[in-house]
């Protein structure tokens, strides 16, 4: 039981989320119409600027001693990993404002970015699950892209929502966080990207 609750962790690490978001962005609306070459050289992109950077940077932290382990179970050593993931969404960004993405797609990169800038604030005066925080932030921004595009993949609702209670019971069982730090992180990832998708469906409008 306890591999299984290690391998959810792992499978569903907070640095793969942005790429999950982006995958299923790439999958699920018409940006699928893109080319393969291109969504590839998207989906590698983020991947490595969003999860391997900062995975290859945290790494060489617990080498160093500076952090105690890849998980970050220390409280205080969350500080400078959290800062490496959000500037590496910062980057990710710039870079896909660059390439002239639609609004509603940076919306819901920025609003993945928002959240961890809050668990990090929160992270100074109360331990939160970024794991929870990391699948409420893809639950949330697939809720917006169906509200933005008026579509219900009740399919992709149902597996994100049973991947979301795994991922809960996985870190409760492994006791790195209580059920109110994975609530707490949920809902503060599922309203920062559900919120930057209303508020880019607004824009459309304005």
């Amino acid at each position: 039981m306890k591999l299984i609750a290690n391998l959810i962790s792992g499978l569903f690490h907070p640095l793969l989320m942005v790429t999950y978001g982006v995958f299923i962005a790439l999958g699920f609306t018409y940006l699928a119409v893109y080319p393969t070459t291109v969504k590839l050289f998207l989906l590698v992109g983020i991947f490595l600027t969003t999860a391997v950077l900062p995975g290859i940077l945290v790494f060489a932290m617990v080498r160093m001693k500076t952090v105690s382990d890849f998980e970050l179970t220390d409280r205080k050593g969350r500080v400078i990993p959290y800062l490496l993931f959000i500037t590496s969404i910062l980057f990710s960004l710039f870079c896909l404002y660059r390439m002239m993405m639609p609004m509603w797609f940076l919306s819901l990169i920025l609003g993945f970015c928002v959240a961890f800038v809050i668990t990090l604030l929160i992270n100074f005066c109360w331990k939160i699950s970024a794991h929870a925080v990391g699948i409420g932030t893809l639950l949330g921004a697939v809720m917006g892209l169906a509200r933005i595009h008026f579509a219900n993949p009740y399919l992709l609702f149902i597996i994100l929502i049973l991947i979301a209670g795994s991922i809960g019971t996985a870190r409760i069982f492994l006791q790195r966080n209580t059920p109110m730090q994975v609530y707490g992180g949920f809902s503060l990832g599922f309203i920062c990207t559900f919120a930057s998708a209303f508020l880019s469906y607004v824009y459309l409008f304005i």
